[in-house]
């Protein structure tokens, strides 16, 4: 049976839940980018979506086999392959010297803490144009171009078995989405965390749940020594 999304012609294997697949179509075909980046193409799920809906887009993926793969189905699509944390300053540096306007962001590519925030502190030295819009899974950074973020713009899900890629009890995927302008913001930013109690609630119930337990026995190790020394 054709899912909803397929019936649209999104016919590609695509890991994003039924709500950030409709998200994610009704924000391009609304914004209509001129520009968009993508980072993390896997097996064009979401490219799919940008293709159709920008004049042009450049795709980053570490996979060397994702133009060989997927060039041939968008024609408006410039793949670079390789690891960002390579590929995205010189990328970067490369678009703001051109001023070309990048109107739409995406990134989707190493989900490591580092990995992300190296990513997000790069793409932040965009020089922006006009209004550009980021969504990403994952986190956030700090620019004096970011105007408003929303952490819980499509809050994440919960995979109770294993589901693709997604081990049993673990929390997947949700939208940030950032609003970037060409003038600099004249106040404090605000960081939105809508939905910042159901994420605690489906916290508890997850594999996720003690997530920092080493900090935490690290501490108690040394209460407990300060306890010795005390004996």
């Amino acid at each position: 049976m054709r899912t909803l999304t397929q019936e649209l012609g999104f016919d590609l294997h695509w890991q994003m839940p039924n709500g950030e697949r409709f998200a994610l179509v009704g924000l391009l075909r609304e914004l209509q980018p001129t520009l968009s980046l993508e980072i993390g193409t896997y097996q064009g799920g979401s490219l799919q979506v940008l293709a159709r809906f920008s004049e042009a887009v450049i795709s980053v993926d570490i996979d060397p086999g994702v133009p060989a793969r997927l060039a041939n189905k968008f024609p408006n699509v410039e793949f670079r392959s390789g690891d960002s944390k390579r590929l995205l300053p010189d990328l970067v540096r490369e678009l703001n010297e051109q001023k070309r306007a990048v109107d739409f962001v995406l990134i989707d590519g190493d989900h490591s803490a580092a990995g992300v925030r190296r990513d997000i502190e790069v793409l932040l030295e965009l020089q922006p144009q006009r209004q550009m819009v980021f969504i990403l899974h994952d986190s956030w950074g700090i620019s004096p171009f970011v105007h408003q973020v929303e952490l819980d713009f499509i809050p994440g899900i919960y995979h109770y078995e294993t589901y693709d890629t997604a081990e049993a009890r673990s929390m997947w995927g949700g939208f940030a989405c950032a609003v970037l302008l060409p003038e600099k913001r004249t106040g404090g930013l605000v960081i939105r965390e809508s939905q910042i109690g159901l994420y605690q609630a489906v916290k508890r119930d997850s594999r996720h749940r003690f997530d920092g337990i080493d900090r935490l026995k690290r501490r108690m190790l040394r209460v407990l020594r300060r306890i010795v020394k005390r004996v």
